[in-house]
């Protein structure tokens, strides 16, 4: 099986900084164009099956992707980002003002993150439900099935950590997908083998 994993388009709160989580933002002008572009590169793909993030901008990322096609996007739930809680809505600046080691301990160290004074989600909960996701998608589909996953930076991550078989700590290391980015990974006799990861050659020429 091949699976096509895809982040979202840049949306207004990628723009202005803003801590996004399981809250929405619409995608930019540029975050639609970025979609589209990658749609034009992918129209040749047959897929089985076109999955998506229940939020707002992987669904829009999605349509723009199908364009015209008649593809069916359906949700999963456990592909969502990871929630940061209350400062969802809030730019960097005053994230890391008021909290200075959940700040960087949510990007560089995963082991160490703890989102409790603000109620946000832990990466190993976060881990735990995207490979309830993984497991979902395996379970319904046959070896020469192949599938799209529109999800989002940080719960890309966490994919590739269980993908990769990487530690918490080399999780830490690990790039977050860029936008519209393309990663492809093939499972086969139930192991993951990375083809692509975050692919943006679609975005040649644009500012």
């Amino acid at each position: 099986m091949k699976i096509y994993f895809i982040r979202h388009g840049e949306t207004v709160w990628n723009t202005l900084r803003i801590f996004q989580g399981s809250s929405n933002s619409p995608l930019t002008e540029k975050g639609r164009e970025q979609a589209k572009k990658l749609g034009e590169k992918l129209k040749t793909v047959p897929f089985t099956s076109f999955y998506s993030s229940p939020l707002g901008r992987t669904i829009e990322t999605s349509e723009h992707i199908i364009g015209d096609r008649d593809i069916k996007i359906e949700f999963i739930d456990e592909f969502k980002e990871i929630s940061v809680g209350e400062m969802e809505g809030v730019n960097r600046e005053e994230f890391e003002e008021r909290y200075p080691t959940q700040f960087h301990d949510f990007f560089l160290n995963p082991k160490e993150y703890d989102p409790t004074p603000y109620n946000g989600e832990t990466y190993p909960h976060l881990i735990e439900r995207v490979e309830k996701g993984i497991n979902k998608i395996i379970s319904k589909h046959k070896k020469d099935d192949v599938v799209a996953v529109v999800s989002h930076g940080i719960t890309l991550k966490a994919i590739f950590k269980i993908v990769n078989n990487l530690t918490l700590e080399e999780l830490g290391e690990f790039s977050v997908p860029k936008n519209t980015s393309l990663s492809i990974v093939d499972y086969t006799d139930g192991k993951f083998s990375v083809e692509l990861f975050s692919d943006v050659t679609h975005l040649e020429g644009m500012e």
